[in-house]
């Protein structure tokens, strides 16, 4: 009896011994992702969330070809986007960081809504390019930042001659990168 007891409680010191003290992050069951990638690593954007225009540094604004001001548009989803413009008024670029709401979930959620739905990354992260038309002058660009956050980016070709190819989604990727290098890790938690 005493071999039991004393078997017992060893086996509870070497289980106990083998679990982890903190509980390991979870993420939510696939069916609740509708497919969207899980990020492997964390960004925060909420310290620059309800301060879009300061995703972006005046040089990187400037190589993008924006001007270096921008002015915010609230938003339905919640908070607000910041949108840019070049000087010649041919495109509308906006940025929006979402610090509580997965939105590359809800992008994938409603992917029968666009015919251009095309998965990607951007620095290491899960991304998707979506139109509502390939070639379509419009891109949106939405990254998952974190589980439950991300970036949306859309670039809007408004002065494009007739007949010229779009590039609305290759800057919609150059404006994404240039956002998700200027924010910080997530915190520990």
């Amino acid at each position: 009896m005493i071999r039991v007891v004393l078997l017992v409680v060893l086996g509870s010191l070497v289980l106990g011994a083998c679990s982890s003290t903190r509980p390991a992050p979870t993420a939510p069951p696939a069916a609740d992702r509708f497919g969207a990638p899980v990020p492997a690593r964390s960004l925060d954007a909420s310290q620059r969330a309800s301060r879009p225009c300061a995703a972006l540094t005046e040089t990187q604004l400037r190589g993008l070809g924006l001007e270096p001001t921008g002015r915010l548009d609230a938003l339905p989803t919640g908070g607000p986007a910041c949108i840019w413009e070049d000087a010649a008024f041919t495109q509308q670029v906006s940025a929006v960081l979402y610090p509580t709401r997965d939105y590359l979930v809800d992008t994938y959620r409603a992917r029968g809504t666009y015919q251009y739905f095309v998965p990607t990354t951007i620095a290491g992260l899960p991304a998707v390019a979506q139109q509502t038309t390939p070639g379509a002058r419009t891109c949106t660009m939405t990254t998952g930042i974190a589980i439950g956050q991300a970036v949306d980016v859309t670039v809007n070709e408004v002065g494009v001659p007739a007949g010229a190819r779009s590039t609305s989604c290759a800057k919609a990727r150059n404006v994404t990168e240039a956002v998700v290098s200027n924010l910080p890790p997530a915190p520990q938690k």
